[in-house]
């Protein structure tokens, strides 16, 4: 035979030209990790597919006030969410050895205890929501809703009023506590049915954190934080409301925190421009983003509020604006264009990855731009036609940044009383909540403000989210004023490394974020620094570094083998789209 037979011959099997017999005997039977795999793809599929059509209509509902029955897109799927699959995706957990693929499986796993969960609990998440939307107060012979409690008591000149209007709510309140009451038993119920160890396993996975390392942090900060924080309290609430702080209650703080001095500032419709001047140093242009979708209309019945929203991440985002006035409003609309440019420029191909798990990362994104109202450097560029001079700025950046800490207090307390509450059955929650808040707060709980306890209560640990989000974003501001100088909004070289964190979409946890930028897990020192410098009081700052690594994503106890498909759906379609963790 010709040398260059076996060659040609090769080379003709490649084409497609040599046909091998095909083998003899039956193929062998796939794993069971195969087998899981191929389910669990098309049931990831379908949750893409739903959660899509749920945004859309979401978007319709907050753009144009078009009802969206979100309760209907599950007709059909009840099966979907169901505890069967719940369990396939969790075997799978177990079967899989690939670190990445047990990160979007963990994701997945989530999303789907969360819209359980919104579908066992939507009877109770209803009914508390119509209540508390339909409470309604006399105050000086005048009806106001429940939902304008805060924005009343912001605006009420006397201390004495603003007690009675916070006073005049507690009677109502009963009738929610009672439903919430029913909620909480129902839902540790569900999450042992779910397989979950605990209340707290569970709140573990959903967070991505160790819950225990977390709380022994938030300790630490309130431990470093106390003084301080009375000292600028102090501050605070002498110049606002003339009285000193061992005076006031909680019904003043919406009050003490108004932002007087920089209202002005930001007139109507200019808040979208200066966030887009903004981006546009760093070298993205909002408008030329082919992906990105900005309604800026003014139409009666959409939503006032800023909206970024991934429709299909990272192809088709959307931002909803409509012209509003003063300096909360421009730091809502920072912040959603934060999220915005994280799921914009998301390159992560995986669904799970690019927009499920925890979105503590995501809202350090929106953090950092938000934070820029707290910028000296920014606010003369955005804000010096009124703050032209250090006697209007310097008191807001105080005011501002005394809230930052009162939110950092707050969360750490919430943390810490979740924490308790879950871990020791005896004990009343009221006295629990009144004692951790009071030292969080650093003022005495009156009852009124413990027969709050219930309606102030979060769903597994929610500011364990935040918390961290707060210290990451010092940090990444930390490292971008090092890297491209205090006005790093102005650097392209900026916009490219924020692009590259921007790319991972939501798989990296905060540690992970820490590390690429060359630090080590988060730090609340940089953060409480800052606030420290504004602030202008001391702080004894050695905090140890998070490790913000996951817990382990699954049970205690071994995962049984995944059951089989059932015939029957197991529910009804919930009425909420809400699932627990949020979708980026």
């Amino acid at each position: 035979m010709s040398p260059r037979i076996p060659a040609l011959f090769a080379a003709l099997c490649l084409l497609g030209a040599c046909h091998k017999a095909p083998p003899t005997g039956p193929l062998p039977p796939p794993s069971e990790e195969q087998q899981l795999t191929g389910e669990v793809n098309a049931l990831t599929q379908e949750a893409a597919l739903l959660l899509e059509e749920q945004h859309r209509l979401v978007w319709a509902f907050w753009t144009e006030g078009t009802m969206a029955d979100i309760a209907a897109t599950y007709s059909g799927k009840e099966v979907l969410f169901s505890m069967e699959n719940l369990r396939r995706i969790d075997r799978l957990r177990h079967l899989t050895k690939d670190p990445r693929e047990l990160r979007a499986l963990t994701a997945l796993h989530g999303h789907f205890a969360g819209e359980i969960l919104a579908r066992e609990l939507a009877e109770y998440n209803d009914a508390s929501a119509n209540l508390e939307a339909s409470l309604k107060l006399s105050v000086d012979g005048r009806e106001v809703r429940y939902r304008d409690m805060e924005r009343l008591l912001a605006n009420e000149k006397s201390a004495a009023k603003r007690k009675a209007l916070y006073a005049s709510a507690t009677p109502a309140l009963t009738r929610l506590n009672q439903t919430l009451y029913r909620k909480a038993e129902r839902t540790e119920e569900l999450v042992k049915q779910m397989g979950f160890e605990s209340y707290e396993a569970f709140g573990s996975e959903l967070r991505q954190a160790d819950l225990e390392r977390l709380a022994q942090l938030a300790e630490e900060v309130l431990q470093a934080t106390q003084e301080p924080y009375r000292l600028v309290m102090e501050r605070l609430s002498q110049r606002e409301l003339g009285q000193p702080f061992a005076q006031i209650t909680r019904a003043d703080i919406p009050r003490l925190f108004r932002s007087r001095e920089v209202e002005d500032a930001f007139p109507k419709g200019e808040s979208l421009a200066k966030a887009q001047a903004t981006v546009a140093g760093m070298g993205i242009d909002l408008a030329a983003l082919p992906n990105v979708k900005v309604d800026a209309r003014d139409l009666p019945r959409k939503n006032p509020r800023p909206l970024a929203l991934g429709v299909r991440v990272p192809s088709d985002v959307r931002l909803s604006f409509k012209p509003g006035t003063g300096v909360l409003h421009q730091g809502r609309v920072l912040h959603e264009v934060g999220h915005l440019l994280h799921v914009a420029f998301t390159q992560e191909p995986r669904f799970e990855l690019a927009r499920l798990g925890n979105p503590t990362v995501g809202l350090a994104y929106s953090a950092l731009f938000e934070d820029l109202l707290e910028d000296p450097v920014w606010l003369e560029e955005h804000a010096a036609g009124v703050l032209g001079d250090n006697d209007k700025r310097a008191p807001f950046l105080a005011a501002s940044s005394a809230h930052k800490l009162y939110l950092i207090r707050h969360a750490a307390g919430r943390l810490l009383y979740q924490m308790e509450l879950h871990r020791r059955v005896e004990v009343d929650p009221r006295e629990l909540y009144r004692a951790l808040m009071a030292r969080a707060g650093a003022m005495p709980m009156t009852e009124d403000d413990v027969e709050r306890y219930l309606v102030e209560q979060e769903d597994f640990y929610q500011s364990a989210d935040n918390f961290r989000a707060w210290f990451l974003a010092g940090q990444l501001q930390g490292q971008l004023k090092a890297r491209f100088g205090p006005a790093w909004w102005h650097a392209p070289e900026a916009g490219a490394f924020l692009k590259e964190l921007w790319a991972r979409g939501t798989a990296p946890s905060a540690r992970e974020i820490t590390e690429a930028i060359g630090e080590n897990g988060l730090a609340p020192d940089v953060l409480l620094l800052r606030l420290s410098t504004t602030l202008q009081v001391p702080m004894k700052l050695d905090l140890r570094r998070l490790d913000d690594t996951p817990s382990p994503p699954s049970p205690a106890a071994p995962a049984p083998p995944a059951a089989k498909p059932s015939a029957t759906p197991n529910a009804k379609p919930s009425s909420t789209s809400a699932s627990v963790p949020s979708a980026a």
